[in-house]
């Protein structure tokens, strides 16, 4: 087995393997972030309660809603302290203290990186046929 012949086999491979992984990855890290709902930003405060520090915010239509500050970015802060919420339109008692726009990120980039290289392993083996 020659060279050419050893960069056609890996060329394949790499073909496979990338377009076919890497597609239904990116598939799905779409999908993480569309089936997660649309998430509006809005500010929250700390307050402090007999079970402990909540955080309390308004929703789009005036209603206060509240959950336990327990998330990492809520654990320092002080009542009184304003931070950062997203919550859901349709169920706005559930909130996140983190961005959601890293939601299915990571299968998107591996995604993209895996179909990148399926794409060009496949036109280097086009490429090799003719040579």
């Amino acid at each position: 087995m020659d060279l050419h012949d050893m960069v056609s086999l890996l060329s394949e491979i790499f073909s496979f393997v990338g377009l076919l992984v890497g597609i239904p990855l990116y598939i799905a890290g779409l999908s993480v972030r569309g089936f997660g709902g649309r998430w509006i930003q809005t500010d929250g405060v700390i307050a402090q309660t007999a079970q402990g520090p909540v955080i309390r915010w308004f929703d789009s239509e005036g209603d206060v809603h509240e959950a336990h500050a327990d998330t990492h970015e809520s654990v320092d802060l002080q009542p009184g302290d304003d931070i950062t919420v997203w919550f859901l339109g349709r169920a706005p008692a559930r909130c996140r203290t983190h961005s959601p726009d890293h939601d299915g990120k990571a299968l998107r980039l591996t995604g993209l990186i895996l179909t990148g290289v399926g794409v060009g392993s496949a036109i280097l083996g086009v490429v090799l046929l003719f040579f």
